[in-house]
């Protein structure tokens, strides 16, 4: 008989004992199971996300993801994608490097960290972008408006996808009232990330209504005239960097290998998707879930209530007869003691005797019979 193979500890590697727990760590094996099958299917929910460019839900699904296995590889990888393609280098960075922390061989962030090392100026670029941003920000604190603008503007023709840049300058149009630019702005972020909450607020708060927000996330940023003054600072032409020869390809997500596995994950461009072809599947599938949620939830809900509401019904009913048969029951008992009382009374008149006065009358005047009765 083949002995069987020992189960190893997801946490540390040490052999797992009978009860279930690890002798190194003291895990429980099935709890880690159940929390890095949770973290799967949240890294699954933030891969949908992403290929849709909806990047913030992406994040905040692989967060959860992380938090509930740290050491999740694919979940670090795509998480520093999307913080990549959102323009924040530093925080792909740190994930990448802790990605490649708990594991090195065979993982893809090992090449993105290559790759960035190979051209130093990108990482300058990104020191220059962050420092432009900061004194934008003490510039807002201070209260000069237009040289913060300036300043974004700087370094968001240095860096097109940093959304952080873009929100603070459309927060600055709006605070402006130029809402238009505020717009135009707005586009740029939706572009990049097509769900950012704080992009679509702000456009509510502008009076857009949802089919002018569906427009501008399709609509075309070429030579909107947001960095006019930046051109025109630089003799009509906007500074050639980097960033803007790599930023704009289109980045494939990579092949991600599963922890502990050989077997390939799904893959695709990090670009748009379209979600029109599948309109009509999306129609049938929320009917079928409309009819199903009919069935079983909102009518056994309703008949549930109504058996409730018969039973306290009849339950109400049955009260007010017993009180009722209650006192029928008592009156018929005072009904039946007044019966027996005057039967009673009836049998004592009759046993009373009444005196025979017939045979006295003769030879007796009235009056001796008056007082004979008197006497008596």
């Amino acid at each position: 008989m083949a002995a069987m193979k020992p189960v190893l500890c997801m946490n540390c590697g040490a052999h797992i004992r009978k009860n279930g727990y690890c002798p190194e760590c003291g895990m429980n094996i099935y709890v880690l199971r159940k929390a890095w099958n949770t973290s799967d299917y949240y890294y699954n929910q933030g891969y949908d996300k992403a290929c849709a460019r909806d990047l913030s839900g992406a994040i905040e699904s692989l967060k959860i993801s992380l938090r509930y296995n740290k050491k999740n590889i694919r979940s670090r990888n795509l998480i520093g994608l999307c913080y990549y393609e959102m323009g924040e280098i530093i925080e792909a960075l740190s994930h990448w490097v802790m990605s490649v922390n708990y594991k090195s061989d065979g993982n893809v962030a090992v090449k993105y960290l290559k790759d960035i090392k190979k051209d130093p100026a990108r990482l300058a670029e990104c020191d220059a972008v962050a420092k432009k941003f900061n004194l934008a920000l003490s510039y807002v604190d201070s209260g000069d408006h237009d040289l913060a603008m300036l300043q974004l503007k700087n370094a968001l023709s240095d860096n097109p996808h940093f959304v952080q840049g873009y929100l603070l300058l459309a927060l600055l149009y709006m605070q402006a009232g130029n809402y238009e630019k505020a717009r135009v702005t707005l586009r740029r972020v939706l572009k990049i990330d097509k769900a950012n909450p704080r992009a679509i607020r702000y456009l509510r708060e502008m009076g857009t209504s949802e089919e002018n927000i569906l427009e501008l996330k399709n609509g075309s940023i070429d030579d909107d005239g947001l960095f006019e003054d930046v051109e025109n600072e630089y003799g009509g032409e906007r500074p050639e960097t980097s960033f803007n020869r790599k930023l704009l390809k289109k980045r494939k997500l990579g092949e991600l290998k599963t922890a502990g596995s050989e077997s390939v994950v799904r893959t695709g461009n990090f670009n748009e998707v379209s979600l029109a072809k599948y309109s009509g599947l999306y129609v049938l599938i929320g009917v079928v879930l409309g009819v199903l949620l009919l069935f079983f939830v909102v009518v056994p809900k309703r008949e549930k209530k109504l058996v409730s509401e018969n039973d306290k019904l009849i339950r109400s009913y049955s009260e007010e007869l017993a009180e009722k048969n209650s006192v029928i029951e008592s009156q018929a008992a005072q009904i039946s003691e007044l019966q027996l009382k005057l039967e009673e009374k009836q049998e004592e008149e009759a046993k009373t005797v009444i005196p025979d006065y017939s045979g006295i009358k003769n030879g007796m005047s009235d009056d001796d019979i008056e007082n004979m009765i008197d006497n008596e």
